[in-house]
């Protein structure tokens, strides 16, 4: 009876794992890039909800978050991220399967050139797709086309695209084997329950020594041999085994992955599991709760550096300022500037202070004046107010 193999369901994985890579950038949500990190407005597009560079905080939560989920994966499932879902196995598996659907059709040297041809390709993809990360699709397509205009760009793209290359045609997998520092990494974070692959002891006597699990091993190691840094977990030596062993007697695997070292056990957690599973949690409350709510409204003011203080005829001064606005809503919003509280009479604010519309998601900049009349008693610092609606949206202690 034909045994279940292990290589269809990693492939499938790998395929959802390029697909998503590959459209993501062009998804949206709200109007909004869905996840993007989008250089040119300073901002972190997370499931379409925009983060500006002025909101670090939450910048910094989503890149923790990210951490501690990443670590929660390896203590869990182990070389399993190596095998099946790190981006290095999973360009050298595509590059792999690609070229070899074609190398028994045709002529060695035919087969070669289609080989490094393939890698040339994923290659090129790999630098657009990673491009799309930080800018509209629409705008990295326009601006390596339009290469004149841009050429760190376009020279950009084409040392990524080296890079990719030469990573796929001579770095293979001795980067995992060699560099890596992930199995090192992983092995100290080895939990009671953490999913290994294993040549199963209770079965050893039955291997026939065939090698099969050798020969089919991308990293070259024997899993006969026990546990080692190099495995990636990918299940070949699964497959090769039960190819072997399904048309004998007893019509079982001897190698397959298991939870911790003992054969039937369940996915017990551990205490390393434990701890991460809760600073994830955590990480992740923290996240919603301050996406949830920050504030829609920036405001910031500072004095204009370039421009001294204006002494008028009637002795009264005029001090130029900056103000920041930031509107950090979906929509178009108009605001005003404003002294609190009860004005006093012997300042007031000059220039451009009401109906200032600021853009959805976007920074505007405002210069205006403090006048202070002459023999003014304003001597100490005042509350300038950011106006919505009629209601307050900031305030900032301005010192003239």
């Amino acid at each position: 009876m034909p045994l279940p193999r292990i290589t269809s369901k990693r492939q499938f994985v790998q395929a959802i794992l390029i697909a998503v890579a590959l459209l993501i950038p062009f998804a949206t949500l709200s109007g909004n890039p869905f996840l993007r990190m989008d250089i040119g407005r300073m901002t972190l597009f997370l499931a379409g909800i925009p983060l500006r560079i002025d909101q670090f905080y939450l910048v910094l939560l989503v890149i923790l978050l990210a951490v501690a989920l990443f670590l929660l994966v390896t203590v869990v499932l182990g070389r399993v991220w190596c095998g099946w879902l790190c981006p290095q196995t999973v360009f050298n598996d595509l590059a792999e399967l690609l070229a070899r659907s074609f190398r028994v059709k045709v002529s060695p040297v035919t087969a070669r050139l289609i080989e490094h041809l393939v890698a040339l390709f994923i290659a090129k993809l790999i630098a657009f797709n990673l491009f799309c990360w930080f800018l509209p699709p629409r705008q990295v397509a326009a601006d390596l086309l339009n290469f004149p205009d841009h050429q760190l760009m376009f020279v950009t793209f084409l040392l990524l695209t080296l890079f990719g290359y030469l990573n796929l045609i001579l770095v293979r997998r001795s980067f995992c084997r060699s560099y890596c520092p992930y199995g090192r990494f992983q092995t100290a974070l080895m939990d009671a329950g953490t999913l290994n692959l294993s040549f199963l002891e209770e079965t050893r006597d039955r291997c026939l020594r065939c090698d099969a699990c050798v020969r089919t091993c991308p990293m070259e190691i024997d899993i006969r041999a026990g546990f080692q840094i190099e495995c990636i977990g990918c299940g070949r030596c699964i497959d090769a085994c039960r190819e072997v062993m399904e048309n004998k007697p007893a019509g079982t695997g001897l190698i397959d992955y298991r939870f911790g070292s003992v054969k039937g056990a369940r996915f017990r957690p551990g205490n390393t599991t434990v701890v991460l599973l809760f600073v994830t949690l955590l990480l992740a409350a923290g996240l919603v709760w301050g996406v949830a709510g920050r504030s829609q409204t920036a405001f910031a003011v500072q004095r204009v550096a370039t421009a001294g203080v204006r002494q008028l005829p009637d002795g009264s001064v005029a001090q130029p300022w900056r103000a920041i606005i930031g509107n950090r809503s979906e929509t178009p919003r108009t605001y005003s500037l404003q002294i609190a509280g009860d004005s006093p009479s012997d300042i007031e604010l000059l220039g451009q202070t009401r109906d200032i519309v600021v853009a959805a998601n976007q920074h505007r900049e405002v210069i205006f004046m403090i006048h202070v009349a002459k023999n003014s008693h304003q001597t100490g610092a005042f509350l300038l107010e950011l106006v919505r609606d009629g209601r307050q949206a900031a305030t900032v202690k301005v010192s003239p």
